[in-house]
């Protein structure tokens, strides 16, 4: 018996990488403009909080669910071990910290400057993985990391001949770059984890309860967890909304589009979420940009491109 025609083609469609890949870019997207309405009206030390919560309700869902609770348990013998734990702890550490630097960037400059420069965390966590993993970094990534620098520089020319988002604009590139590069070492250091034997629950749960406390820790020492009272209940629902669109809907979608498409081609599309992120708020931001910001852009774009797809197809999937 033939299936029914509607049946046939929601398979179809939940069978299209490009239909998760357009899910991705959305939620990345979306979660850029998201933190920049926000970060406007609250104290940027509060974005990493609201943001990861939902990643860690998910990693405790994840854990019940998937019944992995035992890898956190020393007596278990599907114990993680000590150092995997470490690991993980580790790089919620530093994702934390590039999250503090990430909402600073986006409040001095914008969309515009942090959107790009944060997309090359692929190129550090390349860097990273040669260095502490030995895995093998093609030459013709060389290029990539070339020509990713000359976008960087570009789009800070550019700015600097343009309108900025304030006058502390000149910080939001190398408070981006901290972002991208703590991100970047923190998925090597992910990935070492997983590589260890930890489920991909565990993994999750480790960071983000970590990356919580940490940020909570911050707070309290700077005498800022008032901050988190100050602030209106509509920014608060929007950076929960930017970690549910990042944090879940955009990594899931991601995944799903890894396994149905080459990664060259995902992280192609995946270029696109600098591109419509500027655009967008470029529009509805009403945020700058000229057309030496313009190229800028599309050659860190293209750098971060190349760096990924001349990368090992094997280090590529883990």
């Amino acid at each position: 018996m033939a299936a029914h025609p509607l049946l046939v083609g929601r398979h179809r469609l939940t069978r299209s990488g490009e239909l998760w890949m357009v899910g991705c870019i959305v939620g990345y997207v979306a979660s850029y403009l998201f933190d920049r309405v926000a970060v406007a009206h609250v104290d940027p030390l509060i974005g990493p909080l609201f943001r990861r919560l939902p990643s860690l309700l998910m990693g405790v869902i994840l854990i019940f669910v998937q019944q992995t609770a035992a890898q956190l348990n020393p007596s278990s013998e599907k114990f993680v071990g000590r150092t995997t734990i470490g690991i993980f702890l580790i790089s919620g550490v530093l994702q934390t910290f590039g999250a503090f630097s990430y909402y600073y960037a986006l409040r001095f400059g914008g969309v515009t400057l942090t959107a790009p420069i944060t997309q090359t965390l692929v190129l550090w966590g390349a860097i990273a993985g040669w260095v502490y993993l030995g895995e093998r970094f093609s030459p013709k990534g060389l290029m990539g990391i070339a020509i990713v620098s000359i976008g960087i520089m570009l789009l800070s020319y550019g700015q600097s001949r343009g309108v900025a988002v304030s006058e502390q604009w000149v910080y939001a590139v190398p408070l981006a770059l901290v972002s991208a590069m703590t991100w970047g070492i923190g998925g090597v250091l992910w990935r070492d984890g997983q590589l260890r034997g930890a489920h991909q629950s565990t993994s999750i749960f480790l960071q983000f309860s970590s990356s919580i406390f940490l940020t909570i820790l911050v707070l309290a020492l700077m005498g800022r967890l008032e901050a988190i009272a100050e602030a209106s209940g509509r920014d608060l629902l929007i950076l929960s909304g930017s970690g549910i669109l990042s944090g879940i809907i955009g990594v899931y979608c991601m995944f799903m589009a890894l396994r149905l498409m080459s990664v060259a081609r995902v992280y192609t599309l995946y270029s696109l979420v600098t591109i419509v992120s500027v655009v967008l708020a470029y529009v509805v931001l009403g945020e700058y940009i000229n057309r030496v910001m313009l190229i800028g852009i599309l050659l860190t774009c293209f750098g971060v491109v190349l760096v990924q797809t001349f990368k090992p197809a094997r280090e590529r999937v883990a």
